[in-house]
């Protein structure tokens, strides 16, 4: 037990050494790969670009995981067992946005793009938590009140896991945008000038 602490330990104090350490677009002795994958043939290195993808990764997973837990804790507070699956959940999907958000958003500062990508994923994870009632019938979707298409349970679900999903992402844009502004990580580069510079 005292030497799987330890190695956590490590591991927690090795990853935050990675995080805080700035950012270098080109190590010494590694050569920059052109890959055609790139738009305009960028010569962009697809190592620096992995780690930077890692820990953009474990940034959106910590802190959509992290930001959640509070509304997930409310909400579930008389099962635990499933507020622990969500916010495990969250860890997962606040990994896989982070990484879509470092490259949707990239060095543009649009802040619409940002909000779009926040709330595309928080809109898609709300709508599919949601479970019908049993008491709703088929073909037209009748569920009672309030709303005859949703039941009040239905909208219960909805509020909550919007409010969930909205924090989580919000928290995860935030912290990787105030990582790479601290040189923490890096932003993908825009366009081929820009990539040139870095």
């Amino acid at each position: 037990l005292g030497m799987m602490l330890l190695l956590r330990l490590w591991s927690i104090l090795a990853l935050a050494r990675a995080l805080v350490a700035p950012a270098s677009p080109k190590a010494p002795g590694r050569r920059v790969v052109v890959s055609s994958k790139w738009a305009g043939g960028r010569a962009i290195d697809d190592f620096a670009e992995r780690i930077e993808s890692a820990k953009t990764a474990v940034v959106g997973a910590v802190c959509a995981s992290v930001a959640a837990a509070p509304v997930e804790g409310v909400v579930h507070l008389s099962f635990l067992a499933q507020f622990e699956f969500n916010v495990d959940q969250l860890a997962i999907m606040g990994a896989l946005f982070a990484l879509v958000y470092r490259y949707a958003v990239r060095e543009d500062r649009n802040d619409m793009l940002r909000s779009g990508v926040v709330g595309a994923f928080a809109l898609t994870r709300t709508l599919a938590a949601v479970k019908v009632s049993d008491t709703c019938g088929f073909a037209p979707l009748a569920c009672g009140p309030p709303l005859g298409y949703l039941d009040a349970a239905m909208l219960w679900q909805l509020v909550s896991t919007l409010a969930s999903s909205a924090v989580a992402f919000t928290a995860a844009a935030a912290a990787v945008d105030l990582a790479c502004d601290r040189g923490w990580l890096r932003r993908f580069p825009s366009s081929t000038a820009a990539a040139g510079e870095e």
